[in-house]
């Protein structure tokens, strides 16, 4: 061999070790300081063209809200609770499209193989929730299809838009169903748990005590703080509520339950809801300082909030650096499972 040639291949060889440092150094550097978004929501074309044709309005072109790809590399994200939205076919306003008897189950089912099938495509960066009516007469046979499914790791359950009433004892016990099998199958669940502000402590209580505290294996993310967002009457009571029966039960404490901040803190300028004032983001801050910033995740609610709006509403609290950076880092333990949802 040529001895220009050796010297050549030598210090080719060396750059090819020295650029695949750096890319290792580059993944490990965004694994430990990157975000990890815990609400994300990705639609299908199907329905998106579902909700235009009863009237919802799109601000951005339909690969913002349905090409996973896209959705990395413009959020600039490290991973993401990928959250489906087929429960929104067991609602009055979709189910008056439907044309055929088992539609309903058809497209919800659909959805939640677009999300399966996102995962797919990026398994390193995305978790996968599916989404069905608790209330639905197909619901357990949707959840043990998607159970079966090796990219759908988790459930997102809508109460209000699915008409769950926390009143309504018939509700409530097929609520507790499905949370007992989601415990017994290792399945979290996001849950959007309220609609209004007209939660007191009193009933978040009765939330806490009858719904949660009986599913002793459940891993719990309570989707905008238990409101519909923004800091509000409901969202400070139902952490109040958890404060408080954490602080009296010892093994309750140790429950895995965690608060997701999507949609929490409103900017100003805001068209979805009124900003959080600054006496909001005191109280907020009081307890999440008092429950534990452990619990805390950070969560856009994309595409209705992006990661960048988020994170500048999560500067505004007057938290300690050291917490404001605690919470920034916290992350499921779910994406530590991840090389189990690609298998």
């Amino acid at each position: 061999m040529n001895p220009n040639q050796a010297l050549w291949e030598k210090g080719a060889m060396r750059c090819v070790l020295l650029l695949l440092s750096l890319c290792f150094a580059v993944v490990a550097f965004a694994e430990e300081n990157g975000i990890y978004d815990h609400h994300v929501h990705l639609l299908s074309p199907a329905l998106i063209q579902d909700w235009k044709s009863i009237g919802m309005e799109f601000g951005r072109p339909d690969e913002a809200y349905s090409d996973p790809t896209r959705l990395i590399e413009n959020e600039h994200l490290v991973g993401a609770f990928l959250v489906s939205m087929a429960h929104l076919y067991a609602t009055e306003d979709f189910r008056a499209i439907l044309k055929e008897p088992n539609d309903e189950w058809r497209r919800v089912a659909a959805e939640n193989d677009f999300i399966a099938d996102s995962v797919a495509k990026h398994p390193a960066f995305f978790v996968g929730f599916f989404s069905v009516s608790p209330l639905a007469d197909y619901a357990f046979d949707e959840l043990n299809r998607c159970q079966s499914k090796p990219n759908l790791t988790g459930l997102k359950l809508h109460l209000p838009a699915c008409g769950v009433d926390l009143n309504d004892a018939a509700h409530t016990s097929r609520l507790d169903s499905v949370l007992s099998w989601a415990a017994t199958n290792d399945v979290p669940v996001l849950m959007h748990l309220t609609a209004g502000e007209n939660v007191d402590l009193d009933t978040s209580l009765r939330i806490w005590n009858t719904i949660v505290r009986p599913h002793e294996k459940l891993e719990l993310y309570v989707a905008h703080l238990g409101s519909v967002g923004g800091y509000n009457h409901s969202s400070h009571n139902i952490l109040e509520g958890f404060r408080k029966l954490a602080e009296q039960d010892a093994d309750f404490r140790k429950r895995a339950i965690y608060f997701d901040l999507s949609g929490a803190i409103i900017p100003e300028g805001s068209e979805e809801a009124q900003p959080t004032s600054d006496e909001q983001l005191k109280r907020l801050s009081d307890q999440i300082e008092r429950i534990g910033v452990q619990r805390f995740l950070f969560a856009s609610d994309y595409p209705v909030f992006s990661i960048a709006q988020t994170r500048a509403g999560i500067a505004t609290l007057p938290i300690s650096a050291r917490d404001r950076e605690r919470l920034m880092s916290n992350r499921s333990s779910r994406f530590g499972r991840r090389s189990t949802q690609s298998r």
